[in-house]
């Protein structure tokens, strides 16, 4: 029997090493690794912001530990040419704690502002998968390897996810009932294989008796679970079965010195690979950061939020999202010329920035101004994004006109994101001050109208 390794899908088998998502167990003893992405609720107290779980920072550093440890073990296993089985439940958004924090005001009226990253539960894989929620029950199979599985939980299937491909070379086994959407699949990952499963529960209540105990029907849907992992773990790797090594074979007289010699060699580089693996955990990370600038380009709501904010400090602003708990701002923007502005974002699909989000940073700014420490109304811009499934050379109209005229009224600026992203680029690959704060001075002095940003200097 192979070891097996359960990382939160929670098998009461007696062969299965369950694991939780907050220990720091090793996967190089197990043959099969087994994955449900969820966070548990029990492991961590959170409140919410913005309709999402946002954890402090005690519980965002061991997550982030914990992803970190998981990622490294993954990768391990999966160089190792072993697989990696994955159900696909719901993807879950939720924000942590980046222990970054931004101060403003003085005195009484200071405020400490956290700074969050919004996470996902399947941003803790060693690898950029994008997994989108929908669900259903029927399927077309693509691949007789996962047939057994269909007919053996046909009572039970659905489905709560789906795989967004984008040139990741994953093979198909069950489409959805349009054929447009993976629902199971296999990557090739290093030298193993990541194989993703419709979401099945491990257990149901009726499971259990009344001393709570796991009673013979349970024990045989969770065989049958493993007996299909253990067959298509058997077919992607089409090898001979050998017999396992006796423990006497490691005696000291049976060692082949030129085995040893590899072994030193193995061990060398699995110590190089760990350091580099690390590594490049670190530049993932730093790549996310860095290309949240191109949301700019593309996104809504809050992903739009964070780019534009760090589209305003790379201008030289002090720029933050706001939420007293009465009051929540998208961004509370100061200038280095002592200039403070509320921003608004809106992304839209496929149509224009209409008067909704005017009227609503309107609304936003008298709002701020009732506050008692305000004593002075706050200019206006808004961030608008539209047409943002479109290529850019082939958006048009950005603005309605009743907006552009209500802006022109109230003497509020229309940024688009797009030219707020060249810009941005060319400050992060050209340190120009001047640039900058004429960009700044372009912005203040347009207040009514679309911003024209000065023209960016050739290199």
């Amino acid at each position: 029997m192979k070891d097996i390794i359960s990382v939160d899908y929670e098998l009461f088998l007696d062969n299965i090493d369950l694991k939780g998502f907050d220990s720091k167990s090793s996967l190089s003893d197990a043959d099969i690794v087994i994955f449900d992405p969820k966070i548990h609720e029990l492991y961590y107290k959170h409140s919410t912001y913005s309709g999402k779980k946002s954890f402090d920072l005690d519980t965002s550093t061991k997550m982030k530990e914990s992803a970190k440890h998981w990622n490294r073990e993954l990768n391990s296993f999966l160089e190792a040419g072993k697989n990696v089985f994955i159900f696909l439940r719901g993807k879950e958004e939720f924000y942590l704690d980046s222990g970054q924090r931004e101060t403003s005001g003085t005195g009484r009226n200071q405020k400490v502002t956290h700074i969050i990253d919004l996470y996902d539960n399947y941003k803790f894989f060693p690898l950029r998968l994008q997994v989108h929620n929908a669900e259903g029950k029927k399927v077309i199979s693509k691949n007789n390897l996962i047939k057994t599985f269909l007919d053996d939980f046909k009572d039970v299937f659905s489905y709560k996810a789906y795989i967004e491909e984008k040139g990741d070379n994953i093979q198909s086994l069950l489409l959805n009932k349009t054929q447009d959407k993976i629902v199971s699949g296999v990557l090739k990952y290093k030298n193993g294989n990541i194989i993703f499963l419709p979401y099945i529960a491990p257990f149901y209540e009726h499971f259990f008796d009344d001393e709570d105990e796991f009673t013979d029907e349970g024990n045989i849907y969770q065989r049958k679970i493993i007996k299909n992992i253990l067959e298509i773990d058997k077919t992607l790797s089409g090898i001979v079965e050998k017999s396992p090594k006796p423990n006497w074979i490691e005696e000291e007289q049976f060692r082949l010195k030129n085995v040893q010699e590899i072994e030193k060699k193995i061990k060398i580089n699995l110590d190089e690979i760990k350091r580099i693996e690390e590594k490049n955990h670190d530049l993932e990370i730093q790549r996310s950061n860095e290309e949240v600038l191109l949301d700019l380009l593309y996104e809504t709501g809050k992903p739009l939020e964070s780019a534009v904010i760090k589209a305003l400090q790379i201008l030289g602003y002090k720029a933050e999202n706001f939420d007293d708990g009465v009051l929540e701002l998208d961004q509370v923007i100061i200038s280095p010329e002592g200039d403070r502005y509320i921003g608004e974002c809106e992304g839209k699909d496929n149509k224009s920035i209409d008067i909704t989000k005017f009227r609503q940073l309107q609304d936003s700014l008298n709002e701020d101004f009732q506050r008692e420490e305000v004593e002075e109304k706050a200019f206006g811009i808004l961030f608008g994004n539209p047409y943002r499934n479109t290529e850019i050379v082939n958006r048009t109209e950005f603005f309605t006109t009743k907006c552009i005229k209500g802006a022109e009224r109230e003497k509020i600026g229309l940024i688009k994101t797009i030219e707020l992203f060249f810009v941005c680029k060319y400050l992060v690959e050209n340190k120009d001050e001047r640039f900058k704060k004429n960009c700044r001075k372009k912005i203040h002095e347009s207040l009514g109208k679309v911003i024209e940003f000065p023209e960016i200097p050739s290199k």
